[in-house]
């Protein structure tokens, strides 16, 4: 989307009138419940503080008829943070005359929603020149736009904020949308990965950030991955009025920065789970906002990939068919708009027809196709619930991590090394200290995103392991396998062999032998 800058207020974004009418119109479209009274709709917009009219104003014809009507116009203030950002102008038929535009409460709502969508719009142009990232929602579904409704909220007080969402969900354009709709739109913003494992490095990327940030505003990303460690030092950090120097940095105050933070857990179930610090749990929660995942706003999708096309499409005129754009409402997407983002790049860079067809898909994104994916996934269920687990039992063993990316970084991890480390003396401490988080935080993640324990996933990969050996060379001692995956003790392989197989190894084996 194209903007201009105007002049007489420093950094403040308004948009060109085509581009501004394109992007509002499925919005407009909703007056034309009364197309029959009304035959024109414009939009005059406003600078909010001194309430100077900004030209030209937006107008949307809605009739083939182009002469000019001279009735008078219905007009409909637009408010956002209380404040009057515009006019909604609606121009009546001189054939009904008579008539009266008198649905009030529709027309309220439509101005809302349009308050809403103008401002999303300053939002991303003003990410665009601070960040160089275009950060924006896209869609006009009612979850979407109750989401731009919290964001108004939020963005009108100075407390921190908590935002939840799954995995690949928009956590940071929200963070964004929060941060540039507020009065600290033009002070800095600045995001801390909290995945980093070193402690050391953390704690210097926090203060150098801290210092950075002054006046302005601070995201945590991915604050569920802080270790133990990392969160006392946050607690600490946040608790002081007063900040020493450390490794070259200064801050001067922790109290006139704004904290933002993201989780893909909820921080009340670690809390609970004695997994997050409930001291620096209070620190953030004032404020608690729920991205909705894109399988609850399916109605967004044809917008999301008019987005994408423009980013990514190869050509001008590259788009999908009917049935790939189904195809790709249909599915569920667990990993929300990261995998959707993904998935779309893909098809435009590799698809060879156009427009990009159903077989396009299936030639290069079937998983998306599977009578499983299509399954709507259920209210409560984790990223990977609807996932089948000997489609990750069989990724372990291939090292197919990519099949990972929609987990938890610190379990991606953790799996990572089970997939190298598996056949070797393994315990939940020892792979826990190889991926820099706390054994009991690393059985939770487990639990909660592949409904399996840690010894239940090693022991069905040795087995699977143990079966694939069995297979290849049927005439190999039962002993020497039971050694190869892991296993130290004869007899606990044989057992746990027969609770996966319902066979003895000895009884597999012979299974293979006839070939030989």
């Amino acid at each position: 989307m194209s903007a201009v800058l105007d002049t007489n207020q420093p950094l403040t974004f308004y948009p060109h009138q085509h581009t501004l009418m394109q992007y509002l119109n499925p919005t407009i479209e909703q007056v034309t419940i009364q197309k029959s009274l009304i035959t024109e709709v414009t939009i005059q917009l406003y600078h909010t503080d001194t309430q100077q009219e900004i030209t030209p104003p937006l107008c949307f014809n809605l009739t083939e008829n182009k002469t000019k009507i001279h009735n008078p116009h219905s007009s409909y203030p637009m408010f956002y943070q209380r404040k009057k950002i515009g006019d909604l102008y609606l121009k009546q038929s001189p054939l009904t005359t008579t008539n009266k535009i008198n649905n009030q409460l529709h027309f309220q709502t439509i101005t809302k929603k349009l308050a809403l969508l103008i401002q999303r719009f300053q939002a991303t142009k003003l990410s665009l020149h601070y960040l160089g990232k275009e950060l924006s929602l896209t869609g006009y579904s009612e979850p979407l736009l109750d989401l731009d409704s919290f964001i108004e909220k939020a963005a009108s007080i100075s407390c921190p904020i908590i935002i939840e969402g799954g995995f690949g969900s928009e956590k940071l354009c929200v963070a964004s949308a929060i941060h540039y709709s507020s009065q600290l739109k033009h002070q800095p913003f600045i995001e801390i990965n909290c995945s980093t494992p070193n402690i050391d490095e953390f704690q210097k990327n926090v203060l150098r950030s801290f210092e950075q940030a002054q006046g302005g505003c601070i995201y945590l990303h991915g604050i569920d991955a802080l270790s133990l460690s990392q969160q006392n030092f946050l607690t600490e950090l946040l608790s002081a009025s007063t900040i020493p120097g450390v490794a070259g940095h200064t801050v001067k105050s922790v109290n006139n920065i704004r904290l933002l933070v993201s989780t893909t857990i909820p921080l009340c179930k670690l809390v609970e789970n004695k997994l997050f610090a409930n001291e620096l749990y209070k620190h953030f929660n004032f404020l608690n906002v729920k991205i909705p995942p894109l399988s609850k706003r399916k109605e967004d999708i044809p917008h999301i990939l008019e987005k994408l096309i423009k980013k990514y499409g190869l050509f001008e005129e590259q788009g999908f068919d009917e049935q790939a754009t189904k195809a790709l409402c249909d599915y569920h997407w667990p990993e929300n708009y990261a995998e959707l983002e993904r998935i779309v790049t893909q098809l435009l860079t590799l698809a060879a027809s156009n427009p990009i067809k159903l077989a396009d898909i299936e030639n290069h994104t079937p998983e998306i196709l599977t009578k499983e994916n299509l399954l709507t996934a259920d209210n409560n269920t984790s990223p990977c619930a609807s996932a089948n687990y000997f489609d990750l039992k069989d990724s372990l063993i291939n090292k197919d991590y990519q099949k990972f990316n929609h987990l938890h970084l610190g379990l991606q991890k953790a799996l990572h090394y089970l997939a190298e480390n598996y056949t070797e003396s393994i315990s939940l401490t020892l792979l826990a200290k190889n991926v820099f988080i706390s054994p009991s935080h690393l059985s939770y993640l487990f639990k909660h995103y592949l409904k399996k324990t840690f010894k239940q996933i090693l022991s069905e990969l040795r087995i699977e392991r143990a079966k694939q050996i069995f297979a290849a060379t049927p005439l190999i001692r039962i002993t020497d396998v039971s050694l190869d995956v892991g296993f130290g003790d004869l007899s606990h392989f044989e057992k746990i062999f027969k609770r996966y197989t319902k066979m003895t190894p000895r009884e597999y084996k012979s299974r293979y032998k006839i070939s030989y």
